[in-house]
C-alpha cells in the first residue's frame, strides 16, 4: 500500500473510534458522531487518497446516515454564497478563456513587464494584491486573474505542467488571497469575523481601521515573500517573452465578455451601496455568459465544459465548517485546546502565538472560512486571560488564516487549482512555505506593529 493509503486507512479507523465516544457531560448530544464524519472527510482530503469530489459525496452520505447531522446542515454548503461565487467564477473564467480576451490582455501586458522570471512573479503578485484592495471576494478575483495569467504563461513560453506556469497561477491566486485577509470586504473570513464581533460584542470595524491594523504587515510580507517562495520552489525561465504581436480586431465574444467583466467589477466595488452579494453578481454574470443570443458560450457549457467536481468539493468543504460550528464540535475542541495552554498577562507575543496556534488547529477542522465563527465567540475569554482590549482579542485570529496547510482549507485556491490545472502537491508546497513565513515573519512583525499602535492595552 502507498503511504497515503495507509494514512487514509488510519484516519478512517480513528473516525470509527471517535464515533463510539460517549457524549461529553453537559455537551451537545451526538457531537462525537458528527466529529467522526468530519475527521474522515478531512483525513481523506488531506491525504488525497480519493478524488476530492468523491470524498465530498462520501461526507454528505455519512453525515446524514451515521453522523446524526440534519440534512439541511449537511447540505448547507449548496446554499452558501461562497459556493455560488465559485460556480460563477468558473463560468466567467471559462468565458474569458474561450473568447481569447485573456490572450489579448496578456499580449498587452507582456511588453510592459520587467524582464526576468522573478520580476514577472513579483509583478503578478503586486497586480493581484492591488485588485484585492477594491474588489470584494477572493474567488471573483481569482476567476478574472487566472485565465489572464494563463494566457500570459503561454506568451512567456511556459507549457502546461511547467514550473513557470504553476508559479504564475499561484502568484495570482495567493497574491490576492493573503493580501485580501488585510482588507475588510476582500475575503469571506474577514466578513464572518466582523459580523460575529458585531452581533456578539457590538464591535464594529471600518474599512480604514481594519486595513491599518492588518494590511501593512500582510501586504508587505506577501509582496516580498511570495515571489521569492515561488521562485525557489518552481525554478524556470521565460522562453518566449518577445514583442507583442499586432492585436487582432475585437470580435463580438471579446467585446461581450469585456462589458460583462466591467459590469461585474463595478457591482463588486460598489456592493456597499446596493447590498448585492458578490456571489450573486458572479452567478448573474456567469449566466449572462451562456445565455442564448447574449452570451459567448452555449448553455450546455454549464454541464459540458464547467468542472462541477470543484463545485461539489467546495460545497462539502463549506458544509464541514458549518457542521463543526453548529454541532458544538468546534466549541468543545477550542475549549479543550485553551485548557491545555496558559496565557500570561503582559506576555503579548507569547499570547499572540498561542491564539495563532489554536486558530491554526481549528482551521484544520473547519477550514479558514468556518474558523472565525468559532474563534470569535471565544474572544471575551482571550481578552480576560491576556488583559487585551476585546477588539484586539477578536482580531488576533487573523494571523492563523495565513497558516493554512492544506488546499481544502482555502476554497479560492481550490478554484485556481482547477482553473490552471495545478497539481495539489504544488499548492501544498506553497501553503507549507507560507505557513513557515507566517510564523517567522508575519507573527513577530504583527506583534511589533500592534505594539506600536497600542493595541495590547
Amino acid at each position: 500500500m502507498r503511504p497515503r493509503s495507509i494514512v487514509a486507512a488510519l484516519v478512517v479507523v480513528a473516525g470509527a473510534a471517535i464515533w463510539f465516544l460517549p457524549d461529553p457531560a453537559g455537551g451537545p448530544a451526538g457531537v462525537w458522531r458528527a466529529g467522526a464524519v468530519v475527521v474522515v472527510a478531512i483525513g481523506l482530503w488531506a491525504t488525497a487518497a480519493l478524488p476530492e469530489y468523491f470524498t465530498a459525496l462520501i461526507f454528505l452520505l455519512l453525515a446524514v446516515t451515521v453522523g446524526g447531522i440534519a440534512p439541511d446542515l449537511a447540505f448547507s454548503g449548496f446554499h452558501a454564497t461562497a459556493t455560488w461565487l465559485i460556480f460563477g467564477g468558473l463560468v466567467i473564467g471559462y468565458a474569458v478563456d474561450i473568447t481569447g480576451l485573456g490572450a489579448r490582455m496578456a499580449n498587452t501586458v507582456v511588453p510592459r513587464m520587467a524582464k526576468g522570471y522573478l520580476p514577472i512573479l513579483a509583478g503578478i503578485v503586486a497586480m493581484a494584491a492591488a485588485m484585492g484592495l477594491v474588489v470584494p471576494g477572493n474567488s471573483g478575483r481569482v476567476a478574472i486573474l487566472v485565465p489572464i495569467v494563463m494566457a500570459l504563461a503561454d506568451r512567456m513560453g511556459f507549457a502546461p505542467g511547467s514550473n513557470g506556469r504553476t508559479a504564475l497561477a499561484l502568484a495570482a491566486a495567493c497574491g490576492t488571497l493573503y493580501v485580501g485577509f488585510g482588507v475588510l470586504p476582500a475575503a469571506v473570513p474577514n466578513l464572518i469575523m466582523a459580523g460575529a464581533a458585531e452581533s456578539i460584542y457590538g464591535i464594529g470595524f471600518t474599512y480604514a481601521d481594519y486595513a491599518l491594523v492588518h494590511l501593512p504587515v500582510l501586504g508587505l510580507v506577501t509582496l516580498v515573500a511570495l515571489p521569492l517562495i515561488l521562485f525557489a520552489l518552481f525554478p524556470d525561465r521565460p522562453r518566449a517573452a518577445g514583442a507583442a504581436t499586432a492585436p487582432a480586431p475585437w470580435d463580438r465574444g471579446q467585446a461581450t465578455i469585456a462589458v460583462l467583466l466591467a459590469a461585474a467589477l463595478t457591482l463588486w466595488i460598489t456592493d456597499f451601496a446596493h447590498g448585492i452579494s458578490p456571489a450573486w453578481v458572479a452567478l448573474g454574470v456567469g449566466l449572462l455568459c451562456v445565455m442564448p443570443r447574449v452570451g459567448v458560450a452555449p448553455p450546455s457549457a454549464l454541464v459540458g465544459k464547467i468542472n462541477l467536481e470543484l463545485w461539489f468539493y467546495v460545497a462539502a468543504v463549506v458544509a464541514v465548517g458549518s457542521v463543526v460550528s453548529q454541532s458544538g464540535l468546534g466549541g468543545i475542541v477550542a475549549e479543550r485546546l485553551f485548557a491545555w495552554v496558559t496565557f500570561v498577562e503582559g506576555a503579548d507575543f507569547l499570547n499572540l502565538a498561542i491564539v495563532s496556534a489554536i486558530g491554526m488547529v481549528m482551521s484544520l477542522l473547519s477550514g479558514v472560512p468556518g474558523q472565525p465563527a468559532i474563534m470569535t465567540t471565544l474572544a471575551s475569554e482571550i481578552a480576560d486571560a491576556t488583559g487585551w482590549p476585546l477588539a484586539t482579542a477578536v482580531q488576533a485570529q487573523v494571523m492563523s488564516w495565513t497558516m493554512a496547510l492544506f488546499p481544502y482549507q482555502l476554497p479560492p485556491l481550490l478554484l485556481a487549482l482547477y482553473m490552471a490545472d495545478i497539481p495539489p502537491a504544488a499548492l501544498l508546497r506553497v501553503l507549507v512555505a507560507m505557513t513557515v513565513t507566517a510564523w517567522i515573519a508575519i507573527l513577530p512583525l504583527t506583534w511589533a506593529w500592534w505594539s506600536l499602535l497600542g493595541m495590547f492595552g
